[in-house]
């Protein structure tokens, strides 16, 4: 069994955890427990019941009257998210009686009518109404006659949908603000026999405390994704259910090649830190056979083999440090193409690992596809890393993939894991297609371990075979969607049907039309903002406690404000970067050993060196106006081979133009 978890500052104790049940308690808070002469609520009972998808409530809550004569009582309160009550029963003096579902306005009348000064012996009345504004709706309860020095309960039963996040089916239950109002007391049935429970509130990421229970959901794997369709005028009224506990399998026998830059903008730190990587990277892959390309201006393989990854720490220890010295140059797409040709040795998934700080020469284009990197098993991958120089923006041509018709992805700086690196752990650009491929939805982005309710449109034709399509790894998925028909009578019956959402934090298209929202509230057996519940004992009408009753209006104010706004600000933007005097004064003063070893006394005015520069690393030479090409080579040669000064070492690249002196 699990610890369960218990904030401080929600208070909630747990007392009794066995016989199948578990029950957490909060008490009043400390503050207000001193009495009063109000009527006020002094227990608030919640019996869950998990059944399939669903969660079944039965709350219990008491309303003392202390005063000497007859009151009146109001109470605002949350329900459970895309939950909706599905009955209601007063009880006053040991006596219990259930409420009836009307049109709402007509509930309202016959409340008002019951409110009035007449004959009858007072009784207890109860009129219980909905606003389906805010995330989980808020329940309005209104009780008329509560007796002088007494108690009533009320009862009312609530479904809900369970929700799914990282292998575990869960639901939540509003807790109370400090007040009058007491903490409930939830008791859970567990939905099997040894269910693992946990039990914790949730404060910090909410407006509103919750209590969460979450349990183990079972043994699904995959993707699971089911509708359920109901007719809906012409066409079909859906609602789309997905679950993705595990979205892909590690492969088996992986051949790994990882892109090492070793240029001086990363420096022995940052080489470090890639070889760190990737042996992060081969802890998840033991099977794997692996290789490293380092790149500079050229490009060069460190073992000569791939080797099995269990060697991976002595094959490196083995190495002379020169191999791993960094050196002027970002060359990748040199490194690429070097990886491309390794994998043409051996069989098996292909894994290209890519490693850099995105400082490339501007020349740099991705390379072309390659058997080994275009295989439907194969993917290359970007791990980017942090500038170690500044904030320059790595190249623009990095957005793409860096091998052309490739699968893979990206990882940014600071990433916590490479196991989105090994296998697909995420759908991008996720939607939803009819037979005939028309596109019905967009949806959010699918992650591994998390799962969604989604609304379906409403065609003028019925819905027959639905597809869900995305991307991953920048490369065409799709899954078929079952067609379910328990969930399809949950659609016609069930609470979380109705229209429960923040609308600021919605976008109109997820919500479903509000016309079919009042056809299934009608058709169904819950509370929505068109039917409300009423109860009234036999006997009940107009009394001489009217005289002693509240105003008709109801007492409120604003609860809310203005949680949003607009906030303007800079956005970065890459400068133009203008060239240091200092560094380009050096580097004149480094070449011109280089131009006069190459082109002898006289020189060659004509001669023009371009380098571009990081600060502190050349990333690239080109050589215009030689007299010839021995000559051209020579100068490039050496200019190549020239270390710079850290002299205004910001990590943004600049041209340099050098020429011979006289």
């Amino acid at each position: 069994m699990r610890n369960l978890s218990r904030l401080l500052t929600v208070q909630v104790l747990l007392l009794l955890w066995g016989s199948g049940t578990a029950l957490a308690e909060s008490p009043f808070c400390e503050e207000e427990k001193a009495s009063n002469d109000r009527s006020h609520e002094v227990e608030h009972r919640v019996e869950a019941r998990p059944e399939g998808d669903l969660v079944h409530f039965t709350v219990h809550r008491t309303f003392h009257n202390s005063r000497q004569r007859y009151a009146e009582q109001e109470a605002l309160f949350d329900l459970p998210q895309g939950g909706t009550v599905h009955g209601v029963a007063l009880e006053s003096q040991g006596s219990w009686t259930e409420g009836i579902l009307l049109e709402a306005p007509q509930a309202e009348r016959r409340y008002k009518a019951l409110r009035k000064k007449g004959t009858a012996a007072p009784r207890p009345i109860a009129l219980l109404s909905t606003e389906g504004t805010t995330e989980g709706a808020t329940a309005h309860l209104k009780l008329w006659n509560v007796p002088p020095q007494a108690s009533v309960t009320v009862r009312y039963e609530v479904r809900a949908r369970l929700t799914y996040a990282h292998g575990r089916s869960s639901f939540t239950y509003p807790l109370p603000d400090c007040g009058q109002t007491p903490r409930p007391a939830l008791t859970v049935t567990p939905p099997s026999p040894g269910a693992d429970f946990q039990l914790e509130t949730r404060d910090a990421d909410t407006l509103q405390p919750m209590l969460e229970a979450s349990w183990e959901a079972g043994t699904s794997k995959g993707l699971d994704a089911r509708a359920g369709l109901i007719p809906w005028g012409d066409g079909t009224l859906g609602f789309l259910q997905v679950r993705a506990e595990r979205l892909s399998e590690p492969p088996m026998r992986a051949r790994v090649v990882f892109v090492v830059d070793a240029s001086h903008s990363v420096g022995p730190q940052g080489i470090t830190h890639q070889l760190s990587l990737a042996e992060e990277y081969l802890r998840l892959l033991p099977e794997a056979t692996t290789e490293v390309v380092v790149f500079r201006r050229s490009a060069e393989r460190l073992f000569g083999r791939l080797i099995p990854a269990t060697e991976w720490k002595t094959a490196l220890a083995a190495l002379p440090a020169t191999r791993l010295a960094p050196g002027n140059g970002s060359h990748l797409d040199e490194g690429l193409k070097l990886a491309q040709r390794v994998l043409s040795e051996g069989n098996g998934p292909a894994r290209v690992v890519a490693l850099t700080d995105g400082q490339l020469r501007r020349a740099f284009e991705p390379v072309p596809p390659a058997p080994g990197t275009s295989a439907p098993d194969a993917a290359v991958h970007l791990r980017r890393l942090s500038n170690r120089t500044g904030h320059a923006t790595p190249h623009e041509k990095l957005s793409s993939p860096i091998v052309r018709e490739s699968c893979g992805m990206q990882l940014y700086p600071y990433a916590s894991s490479m196991e989105q690196l090994v296998r697909p752990l995420r759908w991008e650009q996720v939607h939803l297609q009819d037979e005939q491929g028309t596109p019905l939805r967009e949806v959010s982005a699918l992650n591994e371990g998390e799962g969604f309710h989604l609304w379906l449109p409403s065609p003028q034709k019925p819905l027959r075979q639905l597809v869900l399509h995305g991307q991953r790894w920048g490369c065409a998925t799709s899954a078929p969607v079952v067609l379910d028909s328990s969930l399809s009578a949950d659609v016609g019956r069930n609470a979380w049907s109705a229209l429960r959402f923040k609308h600021w934090r919605r976008q109109k298209e997820e919500l479903p039309p509000r016309e079919a929202v009042e056809l299934l509230a009608k058709n169904g057996d819950w509370l929505s903002d068109t039917r409300s519940f009423l109860v009234v004992p036999s006997a009940a009408g107009p009394s001489t406690a009217r005289t002693h009753a509240l105003p008709d209006q109801v007492r409120g104010g604003v609860i809310g404000g203005v949680i949003g706004g607009t906030i303007s600000c800079a956005m970065d933007s890459q400068q133009p970067r203008t060239a240091s005097p200092e560094l380009e004064e050096e580097l004149a003063r480094l070449l011109q050993p280089v131009f006069s070893a190459c082109l002898g006394e006289g020189g060659n005015p004509s001669l023009l060196v371009r380098v571009e520069a990081t600060g502190d690393e050349i990333v690239d030479v080109t050589v215009t106006g030689a007299a010839s090409e021995l000559q051209a080579t020579c100068v490039r040669e050496a200019t190549w081979a020239v270390r710079l000064p850290p002299i205004g070492d910001d990590g943004f690249m600049t041209d340099y133009t050098v020429k011979p002196r006289h």
